[in-house]
């Protein structure tokens, strides 16, 4: 008997992907059926119908089923994709804009921005979690939600459902080595640590040789291989990369330069979100129009999620056949990074197999980023008890602990008006001021 695959959120324009690497001949998935559960039915019957022509242009037998209703999705599941956005793309373009009149960088995944997406997503993420834990209780959920390092920490230590996290930073940068190198890219590896959206490469094998050394060696300009094939962020100064020794994962620009971020936002016309809008739109014609085809890859792969799929079915594939396949997700803690709590949720390889996951050791982080890991967990552990618990208190602790915060000032201010702003997605927060427990409804 084959796999149940439902995917929460499967009217979103990225799910045909899903199909695409589902019908790779090199897949190894027996897959009977995927579950389709949205909330915008419109939307999930055009993507549904995407995804079908798919399958008969493959000549496959899968069944996909869609439905608004959780409980036909996710009973007897064995694999449940999370990928959700609570309030749409208007929350994230808000999320992007507020924190600027503030003076702060705004993004929907860290920063202020990403803490109020963190509020809304988390007590709708364990509710979906609570209704998996009654229905299929076995399956394993893979989350590719955004904030994902918080999503996924407060999935592991709140449900008793297997959880894994998913970037696709990861696999990119292993995609972008093997292209720089001109080789396959199943001839190249990576070393990676760190937390989602905020990570570092420091070794880089092929063949099992260490290439990474020479590439940063090279790199005393922009015109360097690691800088034209955009493996490092234009924004990050030669002369910084040489003193970290590793490669920086995009978003770690954040963090480095604030400022300049901030000002390239602030001169730019459109936010990320108001531009995913407009792609999404494209995608929706070329969708009823010709279906999933090189110009919706390439629009996807524009808007940031290329390769989202691969991890997550490599990891579906390494439980199935219990390989002990090594890939890079966010997965508990234990020793891997001692320096953080075990129960932590970090980035970093782990090998997967039908009844375990095992982050592998990577032992002490250099000095020179374990204190910027070490004050976000801390912001990301009191998001988690914020978005449970709906106290505003330990809301402005969270932010005052945030790097790109820092200031009860700024963070009391900013929280005024974004709370304000999303008092009608944050239930937990409004039935704390109500006088009632926290409650999520899906």
């Amino acid at each position: 008997m084959g796999l149940k695959i439902a995917v929460i959120g499967g009217a979103s324009s990225y799910t045909p992907e899903l199909f695409a690497g589902l019908l790779q001949p090199v897949s190894r998935l027996a897959v009977d059926e995927v579950a389709l559960l949205d909330l915008d039915p419109a939307r999930l019957d055009l993507v549904a119908g995407v995804s079908r022509r798919l399958v008969e242009s493959a000549g496959r037998g899968l069944r996909i089923r869609t439905t608004l209703a959780p409980d036909e999705a996710l009973e007897g599941a064995d694999f449940v994709i999370l990928q959700i956005r609570v309030g749409g793309s208007l929350a994230r373009i808000r999320d992007e804009t507020l924190p600027m009149r503030f003076g702060m960088v705004g993004n929907e995944t860290t920063g202020p921005g990403g803490f109020m997406c963190a509020l809304r997503t988390v007590p709708v993420a364990l509710a979906y979690a609570q209704a998996l834990e009654r229905l299929a209780p076995r399956a394993c959920l893979l989350n590719l939600t955004n904030p994902a390092g918080i999503v996924t920490e407060a999935l592991l230590n709140h449900s008793s459902l297997r959880t894994i996290g998913f970037c696709n930073i990861p696999i990119n940068l292993v995609t972008g080595l093997a292209e720089a190198l001109d080789v396959s890219i199943d001839r190249v590896r990576i070393e990676y640590f760190g937390l989602n959206h905020l990570g570092w490469v420091p070794r880089a094998y092929l063949d099992g040789q260490e290439v990474l050394r020479r590439l940063l060696a090279e790199a005393r300009n922009r015109e360097a291989t690691l800088y034209r094939r955009g493996l490092v962020d234009a924004l990050v100064d030669p002369d910084w990369l040489q003193i970290l020794g590793m490669v920086p994962n995009w978003y770690c620009r954040y963090f480095y330069y604030p400022e300049q971020v901030l000002e390239e936002d602030r001169l730019s016309p459109q936010t990320d979100g108001q531009r995913d809008i407009a792609a999404d739109e494209q995608l929706r014609a070329i969708y009823q129009r010709t279906g999933y085809d090189q110009q919706a890859r390439e629009i996807l792969a524009a808007k940031g999620g290329a390769q989202y799929y691969e991890p997550v079915l490599q990891v579906i594939e390494a439980i199935v056949h219990d390989t002990g396949a090594l890939v890079v997700a966010d997965v508990r803690n234990g020793e891997a990074l001692p320096e953080l709590p075990p129960g932590s949720c970090v980035e970093v390889p782990a090998r997967f197999r039908r009844e375990s996951t095992e982050p592998v050791p990577v032992g002490p982080m250099p000095i020179t980023v374990r204190g910027l890991v070490q004050a976000v967990k801390a912001y990301e552990e009191l998001a988690i008890e914020a978005a449970l618990t709906g106290d505003p208190g330990i809301a402005i602790a969270a932010l005052v602990a945030h790097p790109l915060c820092g200031s009860y000032a700024k963070a009391k201010a900013f929280l005024d008006c974004a709370f304000e702003d999303e008092q009608a997605l944050l239930p937990v927060f409004a039935a704390r001021c109500a006088g009632a427990g926290p409650k999520a409804a899906i």
